[in-house]
């Protein structure tokens, strides 16, 4: 598939999604829902230091960076599914793009060893772009908390 693909020709229309699930411990629960005009929702809902539906807005030079992590994971090219029970402890991650007109979703069980590893960093990199440490850990010591606003 060609690379062009993962150019945004119109950014309105560009929305990246990565949910991760319960899993057998306390593993985070959480939706982000990143739009390619920088809003960002988030949803917490188990296990997560801050829960509920909060919304704030990421630079274009931080939607760039996530859109190259999907390009330099391939995220086109890979299965729809990573579904085998290795383990059963783990936790799902599922990924999408959606981006000149095309959409892509990956489902990606933590306990199946056959996903290629591009695609776990892709999921790690979308929270380290976005910063999703800030409600799934919380304010660290003596900083300010960060701007999040209540979604109605």
């Amino acid at each position: 598939m060609s690379k062009e693909l993962y150019t945004s020709q119109n950014p309105h229309e560009t929305i990246i999604t990565l949910e991760r699930t319960i899993c057998c411990g306390r593993c985070p629960v959480y939706k982000l829902t990143i739009f390619g005009n920088g809003v960002v929702m988030y949803n917490g809902l188990e296990f997560v230091a801050i829960t509920g539906r909060h919304m704030i807005n990421i630079s274009e030079d931080k939607i760039q960076r996530l859109i190259a992590a999907f390009k330099k994971a391939d995220f086109f090219s890979l299965n729809n599914n990573y579904v085998e029970y290795m383990r059963i402890e783990d936790p799902f991650a599922i990924t999408s793009l959606t981006i000149n007109g095309r959409k892509k979703r990956v489902r990606h069980y933590h306990g199946d060893n056959s996903a290629p590893s591009q695609l776990g960093i892709l999921e790690d990199e979308i929270d380290e772009i976005v910063g999703t440490d800030q409600w799934v850990q919380g304010a660290k010591e003596k900083k300010e908390p960060s701007k999040i606003s209540e979604v109605l």
